[in-house]
């Protein structure tokens, strides 16, 4: 029997009662299956994942890999995405740090390779997941290509960012003409200012009450619904509603921000609505009767002018002497002695 033959016969009984498993390149373990972080942003956390050789006559040549993965209702694995390692704020695979050289383990040992979680200074709060794949491969481009594919053994890393950020806005400014009289004085802004870290939109109303503190009516405030970024100040405008109205009101902004946990803003101004025809109509019937108050005056403080007794009588001075003088005549001889 050739030696070849006589080799193959010897070996097969390993290959018998060797296990599928081992034939497929799968005999390690590693724990823990998932790792379940909460932190903040500039957030480190250090973790390690031990894996185990099951081999009993060679040692295991493992490659790390790290992938973005989306998960469904249940929690399996849906997708596997590329791995993308630039810095931004909502790339959890670049806050993974993991050996990426050959891991070498003899059988029947164990390894354990750090872990660390460090998340970006501005990253975008959220749950993020993540697969760090430890695959049996030759080289790196093949373990990859495996995690790809959803052939690789490895941990499920989910990192939840808290939102730290402070969602805070003021009215800076709530503006109403002081005297209203035509449609150009009708104009009322809210200036508005996001002092917080979160982009917001501020909502609501602006209700008119009379001077007895009756409510009219009211107007919608930003229905066009404008965000306003942080550290930014906009102004919000709209019109006084009431027409014909004469007198004093109060104008009262309420407005609402914030997503998950609502605040509110208040301001209140106070203006004299008075409508050009009315003023018209008030400077006209003000003016009648100063007329007439000045003639029921004159006819009461001068009615003697028009008494009989009191008729002006005309008089003459003449030169010399008239034979025939009056009573009311006045001798001007006389008055000279």
């Amino acid at each position: 029997m050739p030696k070849r033959v006589l080799i193959l016969v010897a070996l097969l009984p390993l290959f018998l009662f060797t296990p599928v498993s081992v034939l497929a390149g799968s005999e390690i373990s590693i724990r823990p299956l998932l790792i379940d972080e909460v932190l903040a942003p500039r957030g480190v956390v250090e973790n390690t994942v031990t894996i185990k050789s099951i081999y009993d006559y060679r040692k295991a040549v493992v490659f790390a890999t790290v992938n973005e993965i989306t998960l469904d209702t249940a929690g399996e694995i849906k997708e596997f995405v590329s791995p993308v390692m630039t810095d931004r704020t909502n790339t959890v695979t670049s806050w993974i740090e993991v050996t990426r050289g050959r891991i070498e383990i003899p059988a029947g040992e164990t390894a354990e390779i750090p872990l660390t979680i460090r998340v970006h200074p501005y990253a975008e709060p959220g749950e993020y997941h993540v697969f760090v794949g430890f695959v049996e491969a030759a080289n790196r481009p093949s373990a990859e290509a495996s995690a790809l594919a959803g052939e690789a053994k490895g941990v499920i890393v989910k990192v939840v960012v808290a939102d730290e950020r402070v969602d805070s806005m003021r009215i800076s400014s709530f503006v109403v003409d002081r005297f209203v009289i035509d449609d150009a004085d009708r104009t009322i802004a809210v200036e508005v200012e996001n002092n917080g870290d979160i982009a917001s939109v501020p909502t609501g109303e602006i209700i008119f009450y009379d001077s007895r503190g009756i409510e009219l009516t009211s107007v919608p405030v930003n229905e066009a619904a404008t965000s306003v970024a942080p550290s930014e100040k906009i102004t919000l405008q709209t019109t006084i509603p009431l027409q014909n109205n004469l007198g004093k009101y109060k104008a009262n902004v309420f407005l609402k921000y914030g997503k998950d946990q609502q605040s509110s803003l208040y301001d209140t101004a106070y203006f004299y609505l008075m409508p050009i025809h009315l003023l018209l109509l008030v400077f006209g019937g003000t003016l009648v009767i100063a007329i007439l108050i000045a003639l029921l005056f004159r006819r009461v403080f001068f009615h003697h002018e028009e008494d009989p007794e009191f008729q002006e009588v005309p008089m003459y001075v003449r030169d010399g002497n008239d034979s025939q003088p009056k009573d009311h005549d006045i001798d001007l001889k006389n008055i000279s002695q």
